[in-house]
């Protein structure tokens, strides 16, 4: 499946969730406003997301907990759509 380069954030955060299947903080660390991206996606473009918790050991070793975001295999073909829509800006 061929996507168009993304042209904004959220595009962004649909593209790994269309290729990759799942995408988490610690993937996009980098990004200002990644949950309200996820949450975007979510509330505003109806994307349904599987949500898991996972754990991480940061640099102290102490453990942490963070939100693993996962698109259904089912819910490609929409999602697709929605990237259309949504990377055009």
């Amino acid at each position: 499946m061929k996507l168009s380069t993304p042209k904004n954030t959220q595009a962004e955060v649909l593209f790994e969730l269309i290729k990759k299947g799942s995408v988490s903080i610690k993937e996009f660390s980098w990004m200002e406003g990644f949950r309200t991206r996820v949450s975007e996606l979510a509330l505003n473009h109806s994307i349904p997301l599987l949500k898991t918790t996972e754990t991480g050991i940061n640099k102290h070793g102490n453990s942490f907990h963070y939100r693993r975001h996962s698109l259904p295999l089912d819910k490609v073909e929409f999602a697709l759509g929605v990237y259309d829509k949504i990377n055009k800006n």
